[in-house]
């Protein structure tokens, strides 16, 4: 398994912690401008990742209601 990516994800997120608050503020601000979606996506994955790992499954209402929102 190449552990590249993750080593390096590691260090950027290693090397974000140790910027000022401000920077790292202007930092998220231009990453949500510039990388919305992609983020709103992602953590939509993730949240359903973890229902899923977890059994958590949606009631046949919540079904319904996400679908109606989907529409609106």
């Amino acid at each position: 398994m190449n552990t590249a990516p993750t080593d390096t994800a590691h260090s950027l997120y290693a090397l974000y912690e140790t910027l000022p608050n401000e920077v790292q503020q202007a930092f998220l601000e231009e990453l949500m401008q510039k990388k919305h979606q992609e983020l709103e996506d992602l953590g939509f994955y993730l949240a359903c990742k973890e229902a899923k790992d977890e059994n958590e499954f949606l009631t046949e209402q919540e079904q319904q209601a996400f679908i109606d929102s989907l529409s609106q």
